[in-house]
């Protein structure tokens, strides 16, 4: 299902929402999340907190009841607006939310209002705007994610301050005559990526399409029927859409098509190419993380650094540094810090904040290096996120259900080489001495418990069962060794 929706309606629709999280006595620091799907009802949500001084956390529909409950508990949300889809999740995670905010969009929740009566309140324009923010919850290896927290806001911004970042991203690399024009959205709206650009088109005056459920042939459909100008992909909708007929990848007209940024996860060298070669040079890759970045590269330059992610855009600096801290030259790989470009905390956690950071530079925690051109190139990532088809899973949590079973001893899950995902989860176990399964039975027996305890994207897509796995000589897994046989062979272990 797709829907078209005009900038002049999400505004109207903000105005509603802003109305209505007044009337419910909703503070003007607090916090709203969202369950939805990629519907016109996202953008009322975003625009309508983030433009009355609230701040607004999507959650994602792929996360288990206690994943979402812990989210709406660490964001200190005071308000949810829940798809009725996902009423289970919804009506699990609601029992901190007053009765008077919550919201059901798209049919009935026991306990929510019907969106209706947002719907009635009037679309003019807001009396009282006041700056707001996006809560995002990113990646960590403790197996929980970690909420980006942005400094303090002055309480008259420039109109649709958030928006201005994506907007000037897309201006970088959109001719003057398609910046107003339509923008498609098929990543989901929970994501700072999809969401970033879709809210930069608005600012920008485009029109947006929102794809609920990403379908390549489909999704050729909506770009020739709207005459797209610009969207937002991650390897994985490459793939899918390579895999198409050269019949059907012929049969639509994308002549429109001016910009396609893309990130998230890798890309390899060959299914890019393939894409350009496709459709010219209308893809631009960025680097960064909700914490911050602004690495860049245009489909012209990354075919003379294939491979590569860019350079910093103006104002950002890229260091290469080593254990010590100490800078690397050009083709050494290191750990990559970037200097930070907008102040932020993971919140509640000083610990893990002071860990991003050395100095007045900040890490995402991958590895990589600069060429003699200042080019970036990724190599592989510290920390232990599996990033599958965009989606960050955190093995932490999918070793703790794995180990609920008697039988596996030990366990490990990393990512592997995945030629549609980037990455697939891969868990690696040893079985108790003596235990009551055989060795080749145990790996359905362990995919068949992830998937009643784990969400979609976390069951692991294969196990192996080894004698043993490796440990430091402080006890702590030995991931990398663990990982490395998966990714021989390859370019770049991410």
């Amino acid at each position: 299902m797709a829907h078209w929706i005009r900038g002049a309606d999400v505004d109207a629709g903000a105005n509603r929402f802003a109305r209505a999280l007044d009337a419910c006595g909703l503070g003007v620091r607090d916090v709203v999340a969202s369950l939805l799907p990629n519907r016109p009802e996202v953008l009322t949500c975003y625009r309508g907190a983030t433009g009355s001084g609230r701040s607004l956390t999507p959650l994602s529909w792929h996360w288990t009841a206690e994943d979402a409950r812990y989210v709406v508990e660490n964001a200190e949300a005071s308000a949810l607006v829940a798809d009725a889809r996902f009423a289970e999740v919804a009506t699990a995670v609601a029992e901190r939310i007053a009765p008077e905010r919550r919201f059901a969009v798209g049919g009935e929740i026991p306990g929510f209002r019907p969106w209706s009566e947002v719907e009635a309140l009037s679309p003019l324009l807001y009396e009282r705007p006041l700056a707001g923010d996006i809560l995002l919850y990113t990646s960590g290896t403790t197996g929980r994610p970690k909420g980006v927290r942005r400094a303090a806001l002055p309480d008259r911004p420039p109109p649709n301050h958030i928006g201005a970042a994506g907007a000037a991203m897309l201006r970088t690399f959109l001719p003057e005559d398609a910046a107003g024009g339509t923008h498609l959205v098929v990543a989901p709206l929970y994501h700072a990526g999809p969401l970033t650009y879709c809210d930069g088109a608005l600012v920008l005056g485009a029109d947006v399409v929102l794809m609920e459920r990403f379908d390549a042939e489909a999704f050729l459909a909506l770009l020739e029927a709207h005459r797209v100008t610009s969207t937002y992909l991650v390897p994985t909708h490459f793939v899918r859409l390579l895999r198409l007929p050269e019949a059907v990848r012929a049969r639509y007209d994308l002549s429109a098509l001016q910009l396609v940024a893309h990130g998230a996860a890798p890309v390899s060298v060959d299914v890019k190419r393939r894409m350009i070669e496709w459709w010219g040079p209308v893809l631009c890759e960025f680097y960064g993380g909700t914490e911050g970045g602004g690495v860049m590269i245009s489909s012209e330059d990354w075919l003379q650094k294939p491979g590569s992610v860019g350079q910093a855009r103006p104002g950002l600096e890229i260091h290469i540094l080593d254990e010590a801290g100490d800078p690397l030259p050009p083709g050494q790989e290191g750990q990559v810090y970037m200097s930070e470009t907008n102040a932020f905390e993971y919140k509640g956690e000083p610990e893990k904040t002071a860990q991003a950071r050395r100095g007045k530079l900040i890490t995402l925690g991958d590895i990589g290096y600069l060429d003699e051109d200042g080019y970036l190139f990724l190599c592989d990532r510290r920390s232990d996120v599996i990033i599958s088809g965009g989606v960050n899973l955190y093995p932490a949590q999918i070793e703790s259900a794995i180990l609920e079973l008697p039988f596996v001893a030990d366990c490990c899950v990393v990512g592997a080489p995945d030629d549609e995902w980037g990455e697939q989860v891969r868990a690696v176990v040893t079985l108790e001495a003596g235990a009551d399964i055989e060795a080749e039975a145990a790996p359905e027996a362990i995919i068949a418990h992830c998937r009643k305890r784990l969400a979609g994207p976390q069951v692991p897509r294969a196990v192996d069962v080894s004698g043993s796995l490796p440990r430091t000589e402080t006890g702590k897994l030995a991931r990398r060794q663990i990982r490395e046989p998966y990714w021989a062979g390859r370019d770049r272990r991410v």
